[in-house]
């Protein structure tokens, strides 16, 4: 797993199926991602083939590839929060009967 982003491109993106495939020398093979994971400001994220991006990985089987992606996004903007309810955004919902 990457705690760290590393550098990549994606080496094709399927818009029609909502997935793709990300390259980088910082990983030890090819890493499947879903658009649910890329951060592109959209409720329907997409990215281009041939496009910079910077994401953390883990290892796991997923449609044929040993690794996926766990957050992914263009250069310069934020991580994505942690989930572990660590420093980030926080929401919260009330509800009063009366």
């Amino acid at each position: 797993m990457s705690d760290q982003p590393v550098t990549g491109t994606v080496k094709e993106w399927h818009d029609e199926d909502g997935w793709g495939v990300l390259t980088s020398p910082g990983v030890p093979g090819d890493v499947w991602a879903h658009f649910s994971m890329v951060r592109t400001g959209g409720s329907y994220a997409t990215l281009a083939t041939g496009e910079t991006v910077e994401f953390t990985w883990e290892r796991g089987d997923q449609d044929g590839y040993a690794y996926r992606a766990i957050d992914v996004r263009r250069p310069g903007e934020p991580e994505r929060p942690p989930a572990d309810g660590g420093p980030g955004y926080t929401s919260e919902v009330r509800v009063t009967y009366e």
